[in-house]
């Protein structure tokens, strides 16, 4: 052991209890403290979002005797307070920004890095206010000879992140090694920290921790489960096997099923008892029967004497049983589909863009490679850049000691281009050099220019040269400068630039397939520029039996050269948007210059400003605005640019001000120039119009969308929007009057969180201050201004508000009804307000799995709800689209839905979910119900069960309670609580203080989850409830639930109108198997559902009587309206929301066009399912055809199941039967399905 931090020693926190005096020191403005947290002596670590806030330093070279013999191993109990930031680390040892360093994030990301990442990633969140304990393993490779070493995360003694690198990827292999010498090396780790970052940009931990242990060797699960086993009881352990790892049996049993026999490493013992072993068996066996059996199946467990048992009750159904029927009814529109519900997000992150799907396989052909001299918050308040620090011979090798670089005199001065930075660097090539470039290489400089035999590659360069006798000699040549195509020799270059290969083309072919360099070899001294090699092959080059526009394209813009199998790959995921070009990289991170400037991306290539990507590497802007609504086109996708708003990336850039004055004009009028540039036909007198058709395009494009900012939030943002909008709106009105453009607004980087709430209560028109004071910046200076709230409108709900959520698989299974509770407007005949509605552009989502199965299925189940909802989600794209792989094993970001390499396409499970739905979709969608079992019943699923009426935090007088049913006015109970208590009514759990007065209860404020009462009744639907109360005093007010099939805290299944919640909420609460899907996510600090959840409080009067009232159902059991009235009759805001009951046994979405129905089916289970899916009042069918997309249940974990070599997660397709119009459809564990009638 190297160190062994107890805290549990208020006046000497950092004592090293093992003996070797690594005493540890705590930090910050805010220095953590010893504290009793649910039971145990821990550490608090406090950062409160800031930096160097509250940590804890270690001493230098503290992992000095860890060896790549041995490892590593850090142990400690954790439990975790409400994240700012998934990058909290809860430790990190190391260097500085660059490396190298060892850490663990809040989400127990653990990453070794050595010039790359070596990562053991869970991909999700866990759980706040529990203790938890972790452990990372490094295993060192023992000097090269073990097949696999690498990090491993494990939680409570189960390994859940494998992060072991296999000999056979060399690059990672060997950076492991270099990574454990490192940390041998003096200098090297010299800052390390519990609780902070080696990064500025990532705030402090909010946790506390435990028994935090250093370990100079790899322990074992046995060991680590030791571990666990030492500082809680047997009885605590025993508890947390049930809460956290005990899985409960599907509720409906129709197949043999899987039961645990052991867990902690076998410690800890499981035996099952079924009632009924003919039916079920104690080893999970489904007998032969005839009949459903509702009975129980216990679990007792057992670590040593310690003995718990835990009752389930499930519904075994007979095998020759269909438990699950899908009725389609056919003529009931539920809601029209959006004509733009699936599209694509192409942003150039993982080198989509250069070294992708731009064609040009020439690494640096500009000689204009940069990096800013200043790219972090150094920039200050302005965003000011302190210029580009050049590398122009990035990429190029061979000779480059004979090559120099020049800025002046080049094809800036030569073209006339005074804009700076564009086209300044060329090189001056000595004779007899021969100069190589390799392609889009990464930092193994691997020959990456894939070339196909006879294949053509047409080759352009500008020169000049003074020499007379000025030749190149022109090649693509293997590792070892052969020949893999001809030569061609380039002469006749004066001293005036000229590019050649473009009046009379320079093709070389390929004589055989595989990876080369193209050679440049010089004879005279030769100055020369824009060097580049383009496939002949691309998308467009012919008539393209998919796109009536692609060789047009291509035949119109000599630039637009696109890679055919990438296209392809987009074109199959039959988009109705193109987004573009970020995401990030449209806003621009740091300093103003790094903004995607749209200006900079048009014209011919050497007229185009290359900038630098936040993502790590350069962008030539070879694939512009132009290439971008080209390829929207071709797709037959709306095309829909992101542009910035005047604020920098905030998710970086925070610090610095929004643009004002000259720059604000300017990059609102980038907005403006734009909408001219793609719609405009005025192509004599508009500039933009003009160089439109110059390249090509007189025609202007069906642009209909345009993003407004990116991932912004605050008021900062909403100044800038205001202008934004405003100027816009009346550039459409002066030039293009009656023109349908609509803007897509934002609200913020996470579902769920701060400013997600705020973004919404500002388009909703409900900010209540006026106005606010907001620092802005020219670019130079900052100055004040007073700016005013709703100038120009009263609202923006007629935008369509961008929303971003990449979570876990738990949070998309708990949201397919997230879109239920947003906010519609209706005119008076019931219809849809349009402009007054809630409308959504779910921009960029996806699993925070990798690339697994199981994430696609819950994507797959999250869309249904897209669908359910459309008249909500107007749009949807997951996001990232493309990864390249690249040979050194470094990537910036998955899950992504398309991998790449230079050579090779491969689809993820993600890829084919979005496949399937944007396919296979009608024009509406139509209404369902859905038959199981209930017990020994197949009963309908609706939206049924009891009431409750609870409190939190005030004093309430419970008055009166009135029930009656919609169907025919009836009263199904009612009480007076001045009266005796009917005998149906119960108290809920833990409910205490309150108190029989003479005209009610009173329920006393409490500090635990409520207190109060219920009636519980499982037949009850469709019904309304009145519940009359008073609040005498409190901050609070009064829950009243609908819906109520389970009171319990852990499954507590109600949805519940909750009014003055914390004394300034009120909305709608909805608790589904005891979660909220709200409230999951690290991001999120909502309490309640919908996007209007901070928009509708109003206060409560101390003793004034009010009337709650909650209409469960509104007649056609699919509506949900809650509201008050006051002793005057005054109503309050009505919440109106649509009502379903949740269905996460299957999940499904139906629509249907003049052709088909199309019916999608998602199984999230790990075990099969047998639907019947009926059709009602729909033409006579014979066959269905079925698509399903599933695999062996071993694989649905599997990270980036599908590789190059093969795909192991694809659709098949197969034709069913259809006998009395129905359908038998079995649905495989972990499975998606479409059938179309």
């Amino acid at each position: 052991m190297i160190a062994w931090y107890k805290f549990d020693d208020e006046k000497n926190i950092g004592a090293d209890s093992s003996g070797n005096g690594f005493d540890a020191v705590p930090a910050g403005d805010n220095a953590p403290v010893i504290k009793d947290v649910d039971g145990r002596k821990a550490v608090v670590i406090s950062g409160d979002g800031k930096v160097a806030n509250s940590y804890i330093k270690l001493p230098e070279n503290i992992l000095k005797g860890v060896s790549d013999d041995d490892g590593l191993c850090i142990s400690f109990w954790m439990n975790l307070s409400k994240g700012e930031n998934v990058w909290e680390r809860l430790f990190d040892f190391g260097h500085s920004t660059m490396g190298p360093y060892f850490f663990l994030t809040r989400n127990l990301r653990a990453s070794c890095f050595s010039g790359a990442d070596l990562l053991a990633d869970p991909g999700k969140g866990f759980a706040e206010h529990t203790w938890i304990h972790v452990a990372v393993v490094v295993h060192g490779t023992k000097n090269g000879t073990l097949s696999s070493a690498g990090p491993q995360v494990y939680v409570d003694g189960e390994l859940i992140a494998d992060g072991l690198i296999s000999q056979t990827s060399s690059g990672n292999y060997r950076r492991l090694r270099e990574w454990f010498a490192g940390l041998k090396e003096d200098g090297k780790y010299v800052n390390n920290f519990i609780g902070r970052s080696q990064f500025d940009a990532d705030p402090d931990a909010n946790v506390a921790l435990s028994d935090f242990r250093i370990y100079d060797s790899a322990l074992s699960e046995g060991d680590i489960v030791d571990i666990v086993c030492e500082s809680i009881s047997k009885k605590d352990i025993l508890e947390m096997v049930c809460e956290k790892y005990l899985t409960a049996p599907d509720k409906i049993i129709t197949e043999n099923i899987e039961l645990p026999t052991s867990y902690m490493g076998g410690k800890v013992n499981v035996v099952w008892k079924s009632e009924d072993e003919a039916v079920l068996s104690s080893d999970g066996k489904v007998g032969d029967f005839e009949k459903a059996k509702y009975m129980k199946l216990s679990a007792m467990l057992s670590f040593d004497d310690e003995k718990k048992t835990i009752e389930y009750m499930v519904t075994v159904v007979p095998k020759t049983e269909v438990p699950y029927e899908l009725t389609i009814h056919a003529d009931r529109e539920k809601v029209k589909i959006s004509d733009t519900l699936y599209g694509l997000f192409y942003e150039d992150i993982n080198n989509a863009a250069d070294g992708g799907i731009y064609a040009e396989l020439v690494n640096n052909r500009s000689f204009e490679a940069f990096t800013y001299n200043t790219y972090d918050p150094s920039s200050g308040e302005n965003g000011k850049s302190t210029g580009r620090n050049h590398t122009p011979l990035a990429f190029w090798f061979g000779d480059t000691d004979k090559v120099t670089p020049k800025c002046e005199g080049g094809l800036n001065e030569h073209l006339g281009i005074t804009k700076p930075d564009t086209s300044e660097y060329y090189v001056i090539a000595k004779s007899g050099a021969v100069l190589y470039n390799r392609g889009f290489c990464d930092t193994t400089a691997a020959l990456s220019m894939y070339l196909k035999k006879d294949e053509k590659y047409d080759f352009s360069i500008w020169a000049k040269s003074t020499d007379n006798v000025a030749k190149i000699k022109i090649a693509l040549v293997d590792e070892e400068d052969v020949l893999v195509s001809d030569e061609k020799e380039l002469a006749g270059i004066s001293d005036t630039w000229k590019k050649f290969g473009e009046d009379e083309k320079i093709v070389l072919t390929a004589k055989k397939t595989g990876y080369a360099q193209l050679r440049l070899a010089f004879e005279g001294e030769i100055s020369i520029d824009m060097v580049s090699l383009m496939p002949e092959n691309v998308w467009g080059a012919g008539d393209e039996s998919t796109s009536a526009t692609a060789h047009a394209n291509y035949i119109g813009n000599k630039n637009y050269r696109l890679r055919r199998d990438l296209v392809e790959a987009m074109r199959d995921l039959h988009p109705k948007f193109l987004r573009f070009p970020g995401g990030c990289i449209s806003e621009g991170s740091f300093i103003w210059e790094n903004v995607y400037d749209w200006k900079d991306s048009v014209d011919d290539i050497e007229y185009r400003k290359e900038n630098f990507n936040v993502w790590g590497y350069m962008m030539t802007m070879g694939l512009g605005y132009m290439e971008y609504f080209q390829l929207a086109e071709d797709l037959g996708a709306s095309p829909l640019p992101v542009m910035a708003c005047g604020v920098l990336c905030q998710a970086r850039s925070d610090y610095a001000n929004p643009a004002g004055g000259s720059l604000q004009e300017k990059y609102i009028k980038n907005f403006t120039d734009l909408i001219d540039f793609a719609i405009s036909t005025d192509c004599k007198n508009n500039e933009w119009a003009a160089l439109r058709k110059k390249m090509g395009h007189e025609k202007p494009f069906d642009m209909h969308l345009l993003g407004v900012g990116n991932e912004n939030w605050g008021e900062e943002f909403f100044a800038s929007f205001e202008e934004f909008k405003h100027a816009i709106d009346e550039h459409m009105e002066k030039n293009y009057p009656g023109y349908d453009l609509t803007i897509i607004s934002t609200v913020g980087a996470q579902a769920d969180d701060d400013a997600y709430k705020f973004g919404w209560r500002y388009l909703s028109g409900n900010l209540k201050d006026k106005g606010a004071v907001i620092a802005f910046t020219d670019g130079n200076e900052s100055f004040d201004k007073e700016v005013e709230w709703y100038k120009y409108q009263k609202h923006y709900m007629e935008t369509v508000a961008d929303e971003h959520y990449y979570r876990s698989n738990a949070y998309l299974y708990e949201n397919a009804d997230r879109y239920d509770y947003y906010y519609r407007a209706y005119n008076t005949d019931g219809t849809i307000d349009d402009s007054n509605s809630s409308k959504v552009f779910v921009g960029e989502y996806a699993s925070s799995d990798k690339n697994t199965l199981a994430g696609a299925v819950a994507e797959a189940a999250v869309m249904t709800g897209f669908e359910n909802n459309s008249d909500v989600v107007r749009l949807a794209a997951t996001a990232p689209l493309f990864n390249k792989v690249l040979s050194d094993g470094a990537y910036r970001w998955t899950p992504d839905a398309i991998w790449f390499d230079n050579d090779s396409v491969w689809y993820t499970p993600n890829y084919y979910v979005q496949q399937m739905f944007a396919k296979y979709i009608g024009d509406r969608a139509v209404d369902t119900s859905f038959k199981m079992y209930d017990k020994d019943e197949k009963k309908q699923l609706i939206p049924h069960g009891g009431v409750s009426v609870s409190v939190t935090e005030a004093d309430v007088l419970l008055q009166k309670i009135e029930i009656t049913s919609n169907a025919d006015g009836s009263v199904l109970f009612s009480q007076d609580f001045a009266n005796e208590l009917n005998e149906k009514i119960s108290l809920i759990p833990g409910s205490e203080n309150y108190e029989k007065q003479a005209d009610g209860i009173l329920f006393k404020a409490t500090d635990k989850a409520a207190n109060g009462i219920y009636i519980y009744d499982d037949s009850w639907t469709d019904y309304k409830i009145n519940v009359t109360a008073k609040r005498i005093s409190g901050n609070g007010g009064l829950f009243v639930g609908a819906g109520l099939t389970d009171i319990s805290e852990k499954n507590k299944n109600v949805v519940e109108y909750a009014v003055s919640m914390h004394g300034y909420l009120t909305g709608v609460r909805v608790f589904k198997d005891g979660s909220e899907g709200y409230r999951m996510g690290d991001y999120s600090s909502s309490e309640l559902a919908g996007n209007l959840r901070e928009c509708n409080f109003e206060p409560l009067q101390d003793g004034k009587q009010y009337v709650f009232t909650v209409n469960y159902g509104c007649g056609d059991a699919k509506g949900l309206k809650m509201y008050y009235t006051d002793e005057a009759g005054n109503k309050s805001i009505v919440l109106d929301y649509k009502l379903n009951a949740y269905n996460r046994v299957v999940f499904n979405s139906v629509t249907r066009d003049e052709k088909n129905i199309y019916a999608k089916l998602v199984n999230k289970d790990n075990v099969a399912k047998k639907v019947s899916v009926k059709l009602d009042a729909y033409k006579k069918v014979a066959s269905a055809e079925v698509v399903m997309l599933t695999a062996d249940k071993e694989l649905a974990g599997v990270a980036n199941v599908n590789t190059k070599e093969k795909e192991y997660v694809v659709p098949v397709k197969y034709q069913t039967a259809v006998n009395n119009q129905t359908a038998e459809i079995l649905l495989p564990a972990n499975s998606v399905a479409v059938v179309v009638f």
